[in-house]
């Protein structure tokens, strides 16, 4: 159920696991634990909270990291900031749901990212789990598989990803209100991380023409008779 709150101490899910990868398949590690997550990751990271965004902005399918935007199968999906800071939330015309029997966020890739982690929020502790999805480049996935709210609604539940195979998109589906027995419990997604860019030293740059050149004349060099 949505209620505006500030962000409280992350914690764990208890899911983070390492999942062994079968030939060509991928082999990536799901994390419940932010720190944990940041410490494996190593390295600088770029971040969205959606702070800089004006409230109700219309974020359906936009491009708020490099290579990174959600839809919704509801109506809407907008910037929402109650009494506590802004997040990603989709909204139904009508009432949630109203589209059918669920309720989901779809996480894209355009990008090839081998990492991300993100905060579903406002998450009622006494709903059911709801169910994430992740799907990478190879064709592998895994899920659906059962993510359970935090010890209040003001929680957030992290989740972050990270792969030997790029990520092509990961599946929110929120459970059943646990008020209203019926569709859907009110989530939302914030706080996005992916690893920073590194860009190549200027002289490395300068010289990638020339290495261009050598390439190609080495790839049309004749064998000697």
């Amino acid at each position: 159920m949505k209620k505006p709150a500030n962000l409280l101490v992350i914690t764990c899910l208890g899911i983070a696991m390492t999942l062994p990868a079968l030939v060509n398949a991928a082999t990536y590690t799901v994390y419940g634990n932010r720190a944990s997550f940041l410490a494996d990751l190593g390295g600088p990271t770029d971040t969205q909270d959606f702070e800089s965004f004006p409230n109700g902005t219309d974020m359906m399918g936009v491009e708020f990291l490099p290579g990174i935007s959600v839809t919704t199968n509801l109506d809407r999906l907008e910037i929402f900031q109650g009494t506590g800071d802004k997040e990603l939330f989709s909204i139904d015309n009508q009432g949630r749901g109203d589209n059918g029997a669920f309720s989901a966020y779809d996480i894209h890739f355009s990008l090839p990212h081998k990492a991300v982690g993100f905060d579903i929020e406002a998450f009622d502790p006494d709903a059911n789990p709801g169910l994430l999805s992740i799907e990478f480049k190879d064709g592998d996935s895994l899920g659906p598989f059962p993510v359970p709210p935090g010890a209040t609604e003001q929680t957030p539940v992290f989740i972050g990803v990270l792969s030997d195979t790029p990520i092509t998109k990961i599946t929110w589906n929120e459970p059943f209100d646990p008020i209203s027995k019926s569709c859907c419990e009110e989530t939302s997604l914030d706080n996005f991380v992916i690893p920073q860019a590194v860009p190549l030293p200027p002289a490395l740059v300068m010289a990638l023409p020339a290495y261009g050149l050598i390439a190609g004349m080495s790839w049309r060099k004749k064998p000697r008779n």
